[in-house]
């Protein structure tokens, strides 16, 4: 059922306009870069973006014009998520004062974050949001809270209001210092917030296609421009959504998303128990929203989660990745997300995906940086270490996409 929804919602979108996402078509591409999940690990970070001579040793641009694509998740999880961000933000046009090019894409983790998913956050991340007036941010956040639920009294929710001390003090320590403000700060109008909104889901630059998770062949895209498009709609849509929900009072604002779809789904319960629904729209927000697994921004068949790549695969699944390249014009995938158990750089499918998480983030994957360079060529794995490795590139494909919306033709964009 949650795949049918999701081929569904790629049908509707195709007709849409295409964006082009193809980097380097107004200038030669000479060096691509891609780095895989970072998730906090600045050390790690900085160190392999020396190690392939991004950044000097006061962490600016020194990449002249390469390009440099990030595939996502950048932040959760470790404590230096914030520096991750600040570091990226900076680079972005430095690269392109240089003549390069960064480019940051939608991870998982970036979307999660949009939405209000906060599982990976953790309180190291929220401190290093927190200021002199945290304190009295929580405690007016608290009395928000209350009135919002008192507002709710009698629908059967789950939450409840603390009614002593005692369930305070829990609230107060399930709502460390800072999260309101990192909150804020992920939402559409806060700073980290419209920066990540601005990254595209999908790259293809020339006849390589870089993507967080990966590309279902089940799925019926035939662009990358329509995978990117699809992700934002989705994005896009659920920041009207969630304001409306707030604006009607069917959610507070600082739920989590977890919270807020259980806390619906109590509501819609108590809703169609009513013998007349007083607000169908309301209603519809809130069906709206109780869906959104099946979205292809959080399913798992999904680019920013599709796991299908990074596996053994038998012969149909082969034909079907095939053809699907064969509509994109692309030779292989570029794919993070899935950590690689051997803290390797990977080809999967034939060679036709290469992953490249190697598990960045030491306390909690125990893996190293790297980078996977392609020039002139030849396609490298580059650790922080000073180890090299080369892979054996896929054949080049004869015909090449030269924007990602406009058809297959030869590319017009030297590749490296």
């Amino acid at each position: 059922m949650r795949r049918r929804a999701l081929l569904v919602s790629w049908l509707l979108v195709l007709p849409l306009a295409a964006a082009v996402l193809v980097a380097g078509a107004d200038r030669p591409i000479t060096r691509v870069v891609a780095i895989g999940d970072v998730h906090g690990a600045l050390p790690e970070l900085v160190a392999i973006l020396q190690r392939m001579n991004l950044v000097d040793a006061d962490r600016r641009w020194s990449g002249g014009r390469s390009t440099l694509v990030q595939t996502g998740d950048l932040l959760d999880r470790g404590a230096h998520s914030r520096d991750v961000l600040d570091l990226a933000m900076a680079l972005e046009p430095q690269a392109k004062k240089a003549g390069g090019s960064f480019l940051p894409m939608l991870g998982n983790h970036e979307a999660m974050n949009a939405m209000g998913d906060l599982r990976y956050v953790t309180p190291a991340i929220y401190k290093t949001f927190a200021t002199a007036r945290s304190e009295s941010v929580r405690t007016e956040a608290f009395r928000e809270y209350v009135a919002f639920m008192r507002a709710h009294a009698g629908h059967a929710h789950a939450l409840a209001v603390p009614a002593d001390e005692a369930s305070r003090n829990t609230w107060m320590d399930e709502h460390p210092l800072g999260c309101f403000e990192y909150r804020d700060a992920m939402g559409p109008d806060g700073r980290y917030g419209r920066w990540i909104r601005r990254h595209p889901a999908a790259v293809q630059i020339a006849d390589v296609v870089f993507v967080h998770g990966g590309l279902n062949p089940a799925l019926p895209f035939d662009s990358v421009a329509a995978i990117d498009r699809q992700v934002h709609a989705e994005l896009d849509g659920f920041d009207r959504l969630w304001r409306e929900l707030v604006r009607g009072g069917l959610v507070w604002r600082y739920m989590t998303l977890r919270q807020a779809v259980a806390f619906l789904g109590e509501e819609e319960t108590w809703m169609q128990a009513q013998a007349a629904p007083k607000d169908a729209a309301a209603a519809e927000r809130v069906r709206r929203l109780l869906t959104y697994r099946q979205w292809a921004i959080a399913s798992s068949d999904g680019p920013l989660w599709y796991r299908g790549l990074v596996k053994e695969v038998d012969a149909p699944f082969l034909s079907a990745f095939g053809a699907l390249l064969t509509r994109l014009g692309a030779r292989y995938v570029v794919v993070g997300h899935t950590v690689q158990e051997t803290s390797k750089v990977t080809p999967w499918v034939g060679g036709r995906v290469i992953a490249i998480d190697t598990g960045m983030l030491p306390e909690e994957y125990h893996g190293r940086a790297s980078a996977l360079e392609i020039r002139d060529g030849r396609v490298t794995a580059h650790y922080a270490d000073g180890t090299a490795e080369a892979l054996d590139a896929p054949v080049r494909t004869s015909r090449l996409r030269t924007d990602a919306g406009a058809g297959r033709g030869d590319s017009s964009a030297p590749w490296p």
